[in-house]
């Protein structure tokens, strides 16, 4: 399933280290390495050491100064602790000392630093409108960050205010007026926790240079109508450690009368019965059986051309045809309202991933239901 929000597709792409079924709680401390402020956290096996009396170790930690997650896999030996970070090969040896971790990183370079950490049990100035189910060493991440005015604008005679994290880079738009006074602030409210949510992932994926491995943004341009707000944002990451680069399209669509955001069930409801729960067994193979065969058929009476077989325009000479016909690529969209209707963005396997979100499939508003008014 794609959609949702790219932090799902994030916890997916981030490497996984090697976890044992049972492993201890894990730990945060805040210290220094050199002169520079550091937050690290670590998790072990709760578990019998190996033949050589070591256990697994992994984690991660981040300098203040630019917050980017830098992951770590290591042993521990008794007191002692070693590990690696997987995008800078640092090497890290901490040893116990009461409650405190104290020893040396050495960079890449062989540049050697004294390590000072005390444990953390508590994170302050966490932003209101981040993700709640953040862990310690998340919150702590987080904590601090501010949004900083970068613009003003009127789109569709509508004026916003464009607000930008500093250290993530991650932008996006909050309401200036337009609106009734109620849905301008319940609409900026969820504008608040998706960018949150957009700095929270961008920080935790550190390409394999070292530097931030998530590039993310709006995509074309917001569209405020007179019934519905929707913007899209598409990311493009590549975290150390993963498998593969990857990328999504992810879409946000309001009703401007109530300032409530949409659901795609909502918008485009198929059938006579109501949809089953979302993310219920009933609910996925709704829409891989019901859902997705309704808008191949919706999609060839609007589009009859485009629903050919087809290559995409910027395919390799091996890739395979981009095939809209297949339902379950319509299953779980990308979706957006938009002035022209209902664009639904397609999900292929990573193969045919070149043909994902062709920006014609569009159903128009008269196809959707009476209760979706157009703009």
């Amino acid at each position: 399933m794609r959609g949702g929000w790219m932090m799902a597709a994030l916890v997916v792409a981030a490497p996984a280290m090697a976890q044992a079924p049972a492993q201890d709680t894990p730990r945060s401390y805040t210290g220094t390495v050199g002169a520079n402020p550091i937050v690290l956290t670590l998790e072990s096996e709760d578990s019998a050491p190996d033949a050589r009396g070591a256990r697994d170790v992994w984690g991660s930690y981040f300098y203040a100064a630019h917050r980017l997650d830098i992951r770590l896999q290591g042993k521990r030996r008794g007191d002692t602790i070693t590990l690696d970070a997987m995008p800078t090969d640092d090497h890290l040896v901490l040893r116990r000392a009461g409650p405190r971790l104290v020893g040396t990183l050495t960079t890449a370079a062989h540049r050697r630093f004294a390590v000072s950490l005390s444990p953390i049990t508590q994170a302050r100035a966490v932003p209101a409108a981040s993700p709640a189910d953040l862990s310690l060493h998340e919150k702590l991440q987080l904590a601090g960050l501010t949004l900083a005015p970068d613009g003003d604008a009127v789109i569709d005679g509508r004026p916003i205010r464009w607000l930008r994290e500093r250290r993530s880079g991650v932008r996006l738009f909050r309401l200036n007026g337009g609106y009734a006074p109620g849905v301008v602030r319940t609409i900026n409210a969820a504008l608040d926790q998706q960018q949150w949510r957009n700095v929270h992932a961008t920080l935790g994926c550190t390409g394999g240079d070292g530097k931030p491995g998530v590039e993310g943004a709006v995509a074309g341009q917001p569209w405020f109508g007179r019934d519905y707000v929707s913007y899209a944002w598409h990311a493009d990451w590549s975290c150390a450690g993963a498998a593969h680069p990857d990328f999504m399209t992810e879409g946000h669509s309001f009703d401007a009368r109530t300032g409530r955001e949409l659901t795609l069930d909502a918008v485009l409801p198929v059938g006579s019965a109501a949809p089953p729960a979302p993310e219920s067994d009933a609910w996925y193979g709704y829409r891989s059986d019901t859902f997705g065969p309704a808008v191949v058929r919706m999609l060839r009476r609007y589009h009859p051309a485009q629903m050919r077989p087809q290559r995409a325009t910027d395919a390799a000479d091996d890739a395979p045809d981009c095939d809209y016909t297949d339902p379950d690529v319509w299953s779980f969209p990308a979706w957006r309202l938009t002035p022209d209707g209902l664009w639904l963005g397609a999900s292929f396997a990573r193969v045919a991933r070149v043909c994902d979100n062709p920006e014609w499939a569009v159903l128009p508003w008269s196809a959707l239901p009476a209760r979706a008014a157009a703009p």
